[in-house]
């Protein structure tokens, strides 16, 4: 008995417009907060009109987004690892002024 095996069993899903489970869900979120947001009266038309288009447009790059063949959620994760990974040197002015531990202990 000779069975098939399919080739494309590690693909994700794509339900609607191309759109994996995950990529749908940040589409519909952004769509939700910028129609929130158009909604709000906090804030004057013109500019819950610019929030909202923002809105739209981060949700329509983390949607459908892709740079060198990775996806845009992908980019940011590993942008904020980097600068949260990364130390930093803080240069203290008046280092020179204070003793070294060296010349404390002796």
């Amino acid at each position: 008995m000779r069975a098939r095996v399919p080739l494309d069993v590690d693909l994700e899903d794509r339900l609607v417009y191309g759109l994996t489970p995950v990529r749908l869900a940040y589409m519909v979120l952004a769509v939700l907060a910028a129609l929130a947001t158009w909604s709000t009266h906090l804030l004057i038309s013109p500019l819950r009109g610019v929030v909202a288009a923002t809105l739209l447009l981060v949700g329509a790059a983390l949607a459908w987004g892709r740079w060198r063949g990775r996806p845009t959620d992908g980019w940011l994760v590993d942008f904020a690892l980097f600068v949260v990974n990364t130390r930093r040197v803080k240069w203290d002015r008046h280092a020179r002024d204070k003793p070294s531990e060296t010349e404390i202990a002796a």
